[in-house]
């Protein structure tokens, strides 16, 4: 398991964008392997295993709960990370406009169902291949790229439209927001 921690961690903070649902969801992973740890020897690609398991039990759960799979997750100071700690060498402009491009592709995000979400994040952030998505969700390729596709089109519309360009602001002290 632990040649395959980081890449199973990255990988459920990619799913669920919550630091603390990722931890659980490795957690839940980490259990299921050692409870099946006779079949996980005689598999040859286990990150790949471990992989197809974290992302059935992610949509499980998803389903289970009927919540949304998106929880925008903290950018900047406040993020854990890496790439947001070292953005302190930006000028603080970009930095305003990385965070805000950020909280606009998340909201976008929102508007997706959980197993679009999942898959992209899955292949244009994790870097998984057409193959490999194959491999964990049982899909024919065909299908995978098609969805992509037209995962990455209703994106490009959210992302376009006037109100997901507008800042999402939150009253100081109170419930409210703008």
């Amino acid at each position: 398991m632990e040649p395959h921690f980081d890449a199973l961690h990255k990988a459920a903070r990619r799913m669920t964008l919550s630091p603390h649902d990722a931890e659980d969801l490795v957690q839940e992973v980490c259990i299921t392997a050692i409870q099946r740890l006779d079949e996980l020897e005689g598999i040859d690609f286990k990150r790949a295993w471990l992989l197809k398991v974290m992302y059935n039990r992610f949509v499980d759960d998803i389903r289970r709960t009927g919540r949304s799979p998106v929880d925008i997750a903290p950018t900047g100071d406040a993020s854990d990370e890496p790439d947001d700690i070292a953005a302190g060498l930006a000028q603080p402009d970009e930095l305003v406009d990385r965070a805000q491009n950020v909280e606009r592709v998340l909201r976008a995000m929102q508007c997706l169902n959980a197993d679009h979400c999942a898959l992209v994040a899955m292949h244009d952030v994790e870097g998984l291949s057409i193959d490999e998505l194959c491999k964990l969700t049982g899909m024919p390729k065909g299908t995978i790229k098609s969805r992509l596709h037209r995962i990455r089109i209703k994106l490009g519309r959210l992302l376009s439209n006037d109100a997901m360009a507008k800042p999402h602001l939150k009253v100081v002290g109170g419930k409210n927001e703008l």
